[in-house]
């Protein structure tokens, strides 16, 4: 059997002034070995994933979106990690509760989008996942980002993953705001205690506007669970 390669201390040379993004061999190496256990566990996932989007093409019109990210990437993962660490989070915690590591979008009709979400579940259950408890997030109302979501959990509880369910306009208009999404998102990333840049203010406000104002275009879907 060959030794494990030893991992180097990580650090974004990409990140502009402001928080820390780096982490400790030590770190990065548990952080790595983290990101290996989902990536391993990425195509038993992928097959029950894709079950669910066979089962219900014709009858809901599922559609499974976004393959290529189904599994979050290392440097993604590492400054989602380091990020966390600089606001003082126990790193065991962040290895212990992430849980977007592996993560899925299905689309349906939005006159089938409930019980499309709901078949789901059922499949899901039968084919022994359970859902990890407070995991359930909808945002249907939220003017910024429309959706559903909710993490589930391996028979063997080895591994947890994601599954978000819009529609395909909900998932075209989250899709054409990312970058403004980012935007929105980005004041969490100053170090605490910093203000606010007032063009960032405005540029926040703006991106806020124009999601909002997209989300208003896209047909009603049936309501949610």
């Amino acid at each position: 059997m060959t030794a494990k390669k030893p991992v180097a201390a990580w650090k974004d040379d990409s990140s502009g002034p402001g928080r820390r993004v780096e982490l400790t061999a030590d770190q990065n190496q548990a952080v790595t070995d983290r990101w290996e256990a989902a990536r391993t566990a990425h195509k038993g996932l992928d097959a029950a994933v894709e079950a669910v989007e066979e089962a219900l093409r014709d009858t809901h019109g599922a559609k499974l979106e976004g393959k290529q990210h189904r599994l979050m990437g290392l440097k993604a993962f590492r400054r989602k990690v380091a990020l966390q660490l600089d606001d003082h989070v126990p790193l065991e915690k962040i290895l212990r509760t992430v849980r977007d590591l592996n993560r899925y979008t299905l689309t349906f009709a939005p006159n089938s989008y409930t019980e499309g979400v709901r078949h789901t579940y059922a499949l899901l259950h039968e084919r022994g996942y359970a859902i990890v408890p407070g995991s359930e997030q909808n945002t249907w109302e939220d003017p910024v980002y429309k959706g559903f979501r909710a993490v589930w959990q391996q028979p063997d509880g080895a591994a947890r993953f994601e599954i978000a369910f819009h529609t395909p306009d909900s998932y075209r208009v989250k899709t054409e705001n990312h970058l403004l999404y980012d935007l929105y998102r980005s004041n969490h990333l100053l170090p605490l205690g910093e203000e606010t840049d007032p063009m960032a203010e405005g540029h926040e406000d703006a991106a806020k506007v124009v999601q909002h104002q997209r989300y208003g275009e896209i047909p009603a879907k049936g309501s949610n669970r």
